[in-house]
């Protein structure tokens, strides 16, 4: 009863906090450097704020309140707001849903996933095991929403551990739950369509800085990044917790996968199409508009853009034909019931209401106002240093607020920031971005933190991600500081 009670005392403060700080800063004179108008805006995202945090409501339904709410207090139309349902971030998430929809009905990726992690190279090595898995949870999730990923993974290390008889706290399984988590959240940092935090640095950046990255840009330098974090993590895996396996019956048996792989029995039509279709559209993603341009077709560069190459591979889908029902009716790759199963409306309407959050920082000079007080205390370092100070705030926030929070407002910040001190400002705001996905410290991090720990059955506990985020985290930041250096003019050479 003191629980229920408790609760109800949580749920309350949490749904009053946004309210009462909105109010608050209302009632507070604003600084000079923000004005009467940014003051406002500070209020309402303030309370958007607070609710993301206490989470009294579902993070989706506070990003839609969050619209409604900008357009009652007059720091965001209504219209504007309600316009980014169907901003390009959010067209190419769907089409992308429909794409990996059908990957995931037809079987497509669980074949993958049985192939890669029963593959002969593997030869019952604990070591070579990981090197796999842990390389196959992060680019699956590269090319996939990483939810998912962090589930089926996480099936798996149950799944053998169960096989093998090993106890709770195995070191292995153990090192496999972790990199089912940590392994999705870092793999969907490669491409734009593997996790929505990276449509909203590519949404930021194109309003902060009037740059509209491309496909082939962001996986150019977002793989390389990827890459490095995931060897980081598999190291690290193998240092924490496979030191000692041999010693403690590290031998397991594959049985049990290589028997759900034959249970899904000879590769089908709609597998080979589903897997064709997004083989396609990551060639358009990557080479069309590229391609178009270097042959003079200008009006078809404009038309293969990522949104539209998402959602046209998408909706083609439900067009291609794979056979005939036992009706006779055509049979299509993807029909219409499991196109609406795939659409998560709820990610499109976060998406939208965070990028509306984005837009109302900028429109109120809040990024400004932010990066005013954080420049004082970046005085005296170098340019460098001072990327690296930003990419650690990110690391660190990102563990304690949702990292599509810590994006909103640290990317703009960033921007101004980066411009100022003569760095590159694309690539600031790429890393720094790429940064706050490294959210897997706690399960309230990150929803495949969440997802490995709820899955895990015991063979690894919130301690354990606990302990590993530290040196996982501050290897990644000076990885990402180091390649955003090296690689990140390259890619964006005219940003310099």
């Amino acid at each position: 009863m003191k629980t229920t009670a408790q609760s109800i005392r949580l749920h309350i403060f949490g749904i009053l906090s946004g309210p009462l700080c909105c109010f608050i800063l209302l009632l507070c004179p604003a600084p000079e450097s923000l004005g009467e108008q940014g003051m406002k805006s500070l209020a309402a995202i303030s309370w958007i704020i607070m609710w993301w945090m206490a989470e009294p409501f579902p993070l989706p339904f506070t990003a839609l309140f969050g619209i409604v709410l900008y357009g009652l207090m007059g720091v965001l139309p209504l219209d504007k707001g309600l316009a980014f349902l169907s901003s390009p971030t959010c067209m190419l998430l769907l089409g992308s849903m429909l794409l990996l929809g059908a990957m995931k009905d037809s079987n497509v990726i669980e074949r993958y996933t049985y192939k890669v992690v029963t593959s002969s190279w593997v030869a019952h090595s604990p070591t070579k095991l990981m090197i796999l898995f842990g390389m196959a949870t992060g680019i699956l999730s590269a090319i996939m929403p990483n939810i998912p990923v962090a589930i089926l993974f996480t099936s798996i290390a149950v799944a053998l551990g169960k096989s093998m008889q090993a106890e709770p706290g195995h070191p292995l399984f153990r090192a496999m739950v972790v990199a089912s988590g940590v392994g999705a959240s870092v793999g969907g940092t490669g491409t734009p369509v593997g996790g929505v935090p990276n449509l909203l640095v590519i949404g930021i950046i194109a309003s902060s800085l009037n740059y509209h990255v491309q496909f082939w840009e962001y996986s150019a330098l977002g793989m390389v990044l990827c890459i490095a974090q995931l060897i980081a993590m598999i190291t690290l895996c193998c240092f924490f917790f496979l030191r000692n396996c041999s010693e403690q019956g590290a031998c397991f048996t594959l049985d049990v996968l290589h028997k759900k792989l034959d249970n899904l029995g000879p590769v089908t039509l709609r597998e080979k199409a589903s897997l064709v279709m997004l083989l396609i559209a990551l060639a358009l993603w990557c080479l069309g508009q590229p391609t178009a341009n270097k042959l003079g077709f200008i009006g078809l560069a404009k038309l293969l853009n990522v949104s539209s190459i998402s959602v046209f591979c998408g909706v083609a889908l439900l067009f291609i034909p794979i056979g005939r029902d036992d009706n006779g009716r055509i049979k299509f790759v993807l029909d219409w019931k499991t196109a609406l199963a795939s659409i998560n409306w709820e990610i499109l309407i976060f998406v939208s209401g965070v990028l509306a959050f984005g837009q109302v920082c900028i429109d109120g000079g809040i990024d400004k106002w932010l990066a005013g007080l954080v420049s004082p205390l970046l005085e005296g370092l170098s340019p460098s240093m001072t990327w690296l100070v930003l990419l650690a705030i990110s690391g660190v926030l990102c563990q304690w607020a949702n990292p599509a929070t810590v994006i909103s407002l640290l990317v703009p910040t960033t921007a101004l920031i980066a411009i100022e001190k003569g760095i590159n400002p694309i690539v600031a705001c790429f890393t720094v971005g790429m940064v706050a996905n490294l959210a897997i410290m706690f399960p309230f991090s990150s929803p495949p933190i969440a997802a490995s720990i709820l899955g895990s059955e015991s063979y690894a506990t919130p301690k354990d991600f606990f302990k590993f985020s530290f040196p996982m985290v501050t290897v990644c930041v000076l990885l990402t500081w180091v390649i955003g250096m090296w690689i990140g003019p390259l890619v964006f050479p005219s940003q310099g």
